[in-house]
C-alpha cells in the first residue's frame, strides 16, 4: 500500500505536467487551424485581385471611376435623414418670446451687484418674489 501511495506521490506532478501540456497543445492546434482559414481567404481575396472584372468592379464601385464619355451618377440617400427625424417638428411661424429678456438681464445684473446676502440665498424661487 505504501508503494502505491509513494508511486502516485512521485507521477501526480508529471502526470499534472502532462495534461497541462495537451491543453496547451490543443489551444495551439485551434489557434493553427484558425490562422490556415484566415490564409485561405486572403488566397481567395488575392485571386480575386488578379481578375481583371473584379477590378473593374471595385474601381467603379470604391473610387467612381468611369470610362471616358460615360456619365456617373451619385444617388444620395437621403431619406434616411428624414426617417432619423425627431417626431417634434418645430412650426414654421415665429412666436414671440414670452418674457423680455433685457428686463430680466438688467434685473439679474442689479440682484447680483446690490446684495449683500450669500448666493444660496437668492437663487430663483427661495426669495420674496
Amino acid at each position: 500500500m505504501g508503494l502505491v501511495v509513494a508511486g502516485f506521490v512521485v507521477l501526480a506532478p508529471t502526470v499534472g505536467l502532462l495534461l497541462e501540456q495537451r491543453r496547451d497543445i490543443a489551444a495551439l492546434e485551434a489557434q493553427v487551424a484558425e490562422q490556415h482559414a484566415n490564409v485561405e481567404s486572403l488566397e481567395a481575396e488575392a485571386a480575386r485581385w488578379d481578375d481583371p472584372a473584379y477590378i473593374e468592379a471595385q474601381a467603379r464601385d470604391r473610387l467612381f471611376f468611369v470610362y471616358p464619355g460615360e456619365t456617373s451618377f451619385v444617388l444620395l440617400d437621403d431619406r434616411s435623414a428624414l426617417e432619423t427625424a425627431s417626431e417634434a417638428v418645430p412650426s414654421a411661424s415665429l412666436e414671440a418670446p414670452s418674457d423680455d429678456w433685457t428686463t430680466a438681464a438688467a434685473s439679474s445684473f442689479l440682484l447680483a451687484g446690490l446684495t449683500t446676502q450669500a448666493p444660496s440665498d437668492t437663487a430663483p424661487g427661495t426669495g420674496d418674489e
